[in-house]
């Protein structure tokens, strides 16, 4: 539990390029709307506003997360007992790097960075069409859509490391696979991507495909994203949709609270209203169960799940 004194010595941090809010509601932050508050919330809006907050976080040895287009975050309980982090300001810059290098920032938005590309002439990241979040978000856990993530266009990567330190990593020194990046280890401010010319003709072909794909999902409603990573079938190696085992299990609409799975796509689970993380893990919990006891196969979880049990995302 963050001590007064604490308290204190975070609040003394705030200065240029970095807020500190305490006892403060994150609900408006998160694309689930649920109802979970932090000790504190800390916006880092410059590198150095930044270094500060972590080197301090690091003395006095307090669990912080990042929180970046808050789209694939789950808060495990109604309280965050430490510090909650975001990044703006110079975190959401946007460069043309020459060639077919585009600079960015791990506090932009995807949709941005999609239509920045095109006015710069470039093309390559339309499989990203329609997924919300953020550069860095989206790094951390290489999202994308088929056989393309966002880490197989990456050419060089400025991160943090949780002591304050900066350095810059390129694309051969670090590991990534479908839905995972060991980036996620670290504090992500930036990064350069290799894309290619822009073919209108093409561009548009591609954001038509993955427009059409993704009109089944609810995304009108509140929701952390895809809950699972869609499953290798044990027999043939391939890929199966986790949304489709859930629904030939019959899981859809089954609700727990105002915890629901979707009728739209079952591997959305849905805020009908004042639900609390201990709704979402049950009923992530129960899904998971039945689908191995039907199927036979085990789900992964996609969605990274903030404090209680099944947390892997406190930086420690």
């Amino acid at each position: 539990m963050i001590q007064r004194t604490q308290f204190d010595s975070l609040l003394r941090l705030a200065g240029p390029g970095l807020t500190i809010q305490t006892a403060a509601d994150l609900t408006p932050h998160t694309s689930m709307r649920m109802h979970t508050r932090a000790a504190v919330h800390a916006r880092a809006t410059s590198p150095s506003g930044l270094m500060r907050l972590m080197r301090e976080a690091n003395r006095l040895e307090t669990p912080a997360f990042l929180l970046g287009g808050g789209c694939n975050t789950l808060f495990a309980t109604s309280f965050f007992d430490g510090i909650v982090f975001s990044l703006g300001g110079d975190f959401n810059r946007l460069e043309y790097a020459g060639g077919t290098i585009i600079r960015a920032g791990a506090g932009a938005k995807l949709p941005k960075l999609i239509r920045f590309a095109r006015d710069c002439g470039l093309m390559g990241l339309e499989f990203l069409t329609m997924v919300p979040g953020t550069v860095g978000g989206a790094l951390a856990g290489n999202a994308g859509a088929g056989n393309w993530g966002l880490c197989d266009f990456v050419e060089n990567v400025f991160l943090m490391t949780r002591e304050g330190f900066i350095a810059r990593v390129n694309r051969n020194q670090f590991r990534y696979g479908y839905r995972h990046s060991d980036l996620r280890e670290a504090i992500l401010l930036e990064a350069e991507f290799r894309l290619e010319p822009l073919d209108e003709m093409e561009r548009r072909r591609r954001v038509e495909e993955y427009t059409a794909k993704k009109t089944n999902q609810p995304y009108n409603e509140p929701t952390s994203g895809c809950i699972f990573k869609n499953p290798r079938d044990p027999e043939t190696g391939g890929l199966v949709s986790a949304g489709k085992l859930i629904d030939d299990c019959g899981l859809k609409g089954y609700t727990i609270r105002s915890a629901r799975v979707s009728e739209r796509h079952a591997n959305f689970i849905v805020n009908n209203g004042d639900s609390c993380g201990e709704d979402f893990l049950a009923l992530i919990s129960l899904v998971r169960d039945i689908v191995q006891a039907k199927t036979g196969i085990e789900l992964e979880l996609e969605v990274q799940i903030v404090g209680g049990p099944m947390s892997s995302a406190i930086l420690n």
